[in-house]
């Protein structure tokens, strides 16, 4: 029976477990890869991540707060990321942590996370048994006290449809049972703390970064990743030159003349690919056409994103940390454009 706020969960783990990478391998290259245990013992940072994961998994069995599905994703999301990032200490006989294998193995792991989310958003929720799981999850909120009008409204819309449906007259004879204690339920509305801190920060992105600044950003951004990536074009066409001068170094080795190793060529033909959609959705947003060039720099990041960057991995585990920095906030740009420009415009691309 899937949740109805599975998406969201499964989301929260994704990003738990990338920022958690991230994290923990800037900070190691910068520290120089410390040691914790002295001279006998070596505190892995997989042994924090499974506890974590022990803690994530005894808080969903323990409580059934509104704030366990939060704790328990978080928990899950940052415990999973500590503990493979150190897969490749696993896979190899030598204990190795740099293996090339384990970039790819980590990245494969975070994109099957984020292929999850997107599953469980597109999960059916209409039918009688899922639509009384959903009404059982939601009426938690009565015993918490006054409703909050949107879970209100929710647990409402879920009694509709139940009490609606011909197939399970038991769950809705259910569902117009409750109906009339959640009409009653008193409501409150819950004091937002982050809004006042919200609208601060709209006003002040309204009047330090309006739309002329915002495209600039992103032309600017667009190019220096697009030309940065168009290295992969210049590899590739390297990879099929016949000129004996041309040398490829490879992880402090020379390739031999007319080598080319797959996952090479196809990290090389990705990032050009990357390279020359950013370029042309650059000269697009200069030349105003703003839905088309938000249209391909999306299209290229989530295309180096979702497959480019896992042979990269193989190549350089930290090249591979910072273009996906690098490729996410340039995302995030992007989208947050389309928001506050395009979602409301007719504007003719």
């Amino acid at each position: 029976m899937p949740r109805e706020d599975a998406a969201r969960s499964v989301r929260l783990v994704a990003v738990g477990f990338g920022v958690t990478v991230v994290v923990t391998r800037l900070y190691l290259a910068l520290t120089g890869y410390p040691q914790i245990g002295g001279e006998v013992y070596h505190l892995a940072h997989a042994l924090w991540g499974g506890l974590l994961l022990l803690v994530g998994g005894l808080t969903a069995l323990a409580w059934s707060n509104r704030w366990v599905p939060t704790v328990t994703a978080v928990c899950a999301g940052v415990g999973s990321g500590l503990f493979v990032d150190e897969v490749g200490k696993f896979i190899t006989q030598r204990n190795d942590y740099f293996t090339p294998l384990a970039a790819p193995i980590i990245y494969a792991v975070f994109l099957g996370v984020l292929g999850l989310a997107l599953l469980a958003g597109r999960a059916r929720l209409d039918r009688p048994r899922v639509l009384a799981y959903s009404v059982a999850v939601r009426s938690k909120s009565l015993a918490d006290g006054p409703l909050r009008p949107d879970d209100r409204a929710a647990l409402l819309r879920d009694l509709d449809a139940l009490a609606d449906h011909p197939a399970r007259p038991d769950l809705a004879a259910y569902a117009a049972a409750l109906r009339p204690v959640v009409d009653q339920a008193p409501t409150d509305v819950p004091r937002d703390r982050a809004r006042p801190l919200l609208a601060v920060l709209h006003r002040a992105e309204s009047g330090l970064v309006p739309r002329w600044v915002h495209r600039i950003v992103l032309i600017v951004g667009s190019v220096l990743l697009g030309l940065l990536s168009l290295v992969g074009l210049v590899v590739l066409l390297a990879l099929w030159s016949s000129d004996p001068d041309v040398q490829i170094v490879l992880d402090d080795q020379t390739l031999p003349p007319g080598s080319r190793p797959p996952v090479l060529v196809v990290a090389s033909a990705g990032e050009a690919l990357l390279g020359v959609l950013l370029l042309v959705a650059a000269g697009a947003l200069l030349l105003g056409r703003d839905r088309v060039g938000i249209r391909l720099c999306r299209v290229g990041l989530l295309v180096a994103l979702a497959g480019v960057n896992v042979a990269l991995g193989y190549l350089d585990a930290e090249l591979v940390v910072v273009a996906v920095v690098a490729e996410l906030a340039l995302l995030l740009l992007a989208g947050r454009y389309r928001t506050r420009f395009l979602t409301q415009t007719t504007e003719r691309t």
